[in-house]
């Protein structure tokens, strides 16, 4: 049985009923008969069967009601509305793992050759030697101060001008050595004024330096001579801080003044005064012994008043 809804409704067309709504099916059924049966009976009990009954556009009505909310159902449960997955938590994107390929890791230095070794600690010794020049300082250039360098000098020039280098080398030290005694004598005045000249440019340089200065380029100076086959000689300077005597030392100048030691070396003098401070006592040693720490703390005053600094921590040992 089909129901026709283009009527009113234009939605739904050839709906089967009686496939879709089983029991409303039935129901219609059922009234068809109930009106034939009414009519056959009485007309007052149809008007009373009528008004209890629904008509059949209220049940068609009812029908498509029924069966759009039944398909709606369906349709929701068989594919959700945009708003029914707007109201469902979103799921958050899984996290992207982190590459789980490590880094190389870097590689371990190789190992120095001896050959390698050897010329690094050349390299470090050459630099080291190089700081050490530079705070030795330099002093400035000197004049020829003695007479045989100004001979020498001077017949170097004129033999220059006639021999090769190395023969006129060996001219020069030959007519150095045949000066006349009224050139020697003209020589010696000019050696003397270039002496007095040396002295005069050194003392200024020396002052454009600090105590400290000049202590610290002795220092490095000292630790040329030793690492180097070049002779650095200390710098002069009056200002620097006397280092103080130990009271060994009292004792020994005590016993050079007393001239006991005019006809030995001084190896054998060092020996006799060191065996004699051996043999002495405490109490005969007490009188050096205090000279000896007198002169410390006048060192430490010294000290602190020319280098502006505190002296380092003496450690002396008396013999």
């Amino acid at each position: 049985m089909s129901l026709n809804l283009a009527r009113g409704v234009g939605i739904l067309q050839n709906l089967q009923l009686s496939h879709a709504f089983s029991r409303s099916i039935h129901v219609a059924s059922t009234q068809s008969h109930v009106r034939h049966i009414c009519l056959v009976t009485r007309g007052q009990s149809l008007r009373s069967i009528f008004k209890t009954l629904p008509s059949t556009g209220v049940l068609s009505q009812r029908l498509i009601k029924t069966y759009a909310t039944q398909s709606d159902d369906n349709g929701k449960k068989a594919k959700p509305t945009k708003s029914s997955q707007s109201g469902k938590k979103t799921e958050k994107p899984a996290e992207t793992k982190k590459s789980s390929t490590t880094k190389p890791k870097p590689r371990g230095r190789t190992p120095l050759t001896e050959e390698q070794m050897e010329a690094k600690k050349a390299q470090q010794l050459k630099q080291h030697v190089k700081d050490l020049k530079a705070a030795a300082l330099k002093p400035p250039g000197k004049l020829p101060a003695t007479v045989w360098n100004l001979a020498l000098s001077s017949k170097l020039l004129e033999a220059s001008e006639t021999d090769k280098p190395a023969e006129a080398f060996k001219a020069a030290v030959a007519l150095a050595k045949s000066i006349s005694q009224e050139e020697r004598e003209r020589l010696s005045t000019i050696a003397d004024y270039n002496r007095k000249t040396n002295e005069t440019v050194y003392d200024k340089w020396i002052k454009t330096h600090t105590p400290l200065q000049i202590k610290e380029a002795n220092m490095a100076r000292s630790r040329l001579n030793k690492l180097t086959s070049k002779r650095y000689p200390a710098l002069r300077d009056d200002r620097l801080v006397k280092s103080p005597r130990t009271s060994f030392v009292f004792f020994y100048t005590e016993r050079l003044e007393q001239g006991d030691f005019k006809h030995m070396s001084l190896k054998d003098i060092v020996a006799q005064v060191a065996s004699e401070w051996n043999g002495m006592t405490e109490s005969e040693k007490e009188k050096y012994v205090q000279l000896g720490l007198a002169d410390r703390k006048r060192y430490a005053q010294e000290y602190q008043d020319v280098y502006g600094e505190e002296p380092r921590r003496m450690a002396v040992k008396d013999l």
